[in-house]
């Protein structure tokens, strides 16, 4: 079937690498998830995926978590640096990072009652191009429960078309606003960005095909045992279950192609584990990780799928419709 994206590659290598993230330590893990993007592009790898939290680990107890914050967001260059000298698309994970439109601690001019409040901080994920280019990024909008209380949801997602473009704020403002999940068109065609708990919400996987989306990338910190004990009851992987039926449903509901990467680590600490690429008509890819084992696995990306898919199932077309049912929940 003849389409518009015939210039970019329809099969292609992606590197799944499951990170155990040691906690704190963004050094360290930054120089381990090298390793692996310079072993993934050795292996022909178009795209290299990290986890959530990739830099740090989820530790937000650690006073430690927030002041990485301040200064995480500089890795991302050093990330731009390693794609282009790899020649690969990168997507380092999330980083958490200071909101640039949070007061500066300079602000409080030490009167009672005026200590400014800690800085909000965002959890984002950026897509990298294999020339080094920073070309969007994606914060996350939908917080975990245990995340509301440390991190701001973020309404806004970034296209990084200007060469000048950065995250923090400068002397301009802040960079602009756009729609909470805005497509990446990127060198292998338009890819849309959710993160972790965001797959539980149909609307974000669809408002992105809605746009044009035919790759959807998901950076994940997501456990076994984050649910009450009355939840686990009803049986011992029912988060599991969960996650594994809502990545099938999101690809072949919205005919796109899905990849998910998950922190790695031990089972008996909670670890999940399970990244993987989903295809529609396919499912789980061959290839992907089955359990919560760090490393990192190659796996085929055939986004001929999408096209077949589409061919018989018509979703995006039905979607385009002036007269699909469900535009009055879902704006362009």
């Amino acid at each position: 079937m003849a389409t518009s994206y015939e210039s970019f590659d329809q099969n292609f290598k992606v590197a799944l690498i499951q990170l155990h993230p040691k906690p704190l330590d963004p050094e360290y893990n930054f120089n381990q998830a090298s390793n692996y993007i310079k072993e993934a592009a050795a292996q022909g790898a178009s795209l290299a995926v990290l986890p959530e939290y990739h830099l740090s680990g989820w530790t937000p107890d650690d006073e430690r978590f927030a002041q990485i914050a301040l200064t995480a967001y500089e890795y991302v260059p050093r990330y731009q640096v390693l794609a282009q000298e790899c020649k690969i698309n990168i997507v380092p994970g999330t980083i958490v990072t200071v909101d640039p439109k949070s007061p500066s601690p300079k602000a409080s001019n030490g009167t009672a009652g005026d200590a400014v409040k800690p800085p909000k901080l965002l959890n984002i994920a950026p897509f990298i191009s294999y020339t080094g280019e920073l070309l969007g990024s994606y914060t996350k909008a939908n917080l975990w429960i245990p995340e509301r209380t440390v991190l701001t949801s973020g309404p806004d997602s970034l296209k990084a078309n200007q060469p000048e473009h950065h995250h923090l704020s400068t002397e301009e403002g802040p960079p602009p606003r756009l729609n909470p999940h805005s497509v990446i068109e990127t060198p292998l065609g338009p890819v849309g960005i959710v993160i972790c708990w965001d797959l539980a919400f149909p609307e974000a996987c669809r408002a992105l095909v809605r746009q044009g989306a035919r790759l959807i990338i998901i950076p994940t910190f997501w456990t076994r045992d984050d649910l009450t004990p009355e939840a686990r009851a009803y049986g011992p992987d029912v988060d599991i279950q969960f996650l594994k039926s809502a990545l099938i449903t999101r690809s072949f509901e919205n005919t796109c192609a899905i990849v998910f990467c998950n922190v790695g680590g031990p089972k008996e600490e909670g670890y999940a584990g399970l990244s993987q690429v989903v295809l529609p008509l396919v499912g789980k890819v061959s290839g992907s990780f089955d359990d919560g084992e760090p490393g990192m696995r190659i796996v085929e990306c055939d986004m001929k799928t999408v096209d077949v898919a589409e061919e018989n199932y018509k979703i995006r077309e039905d979607l385009a419709g002036k007269n699909w049912h469900y535009g009055y929940s879902h704006e362009k």
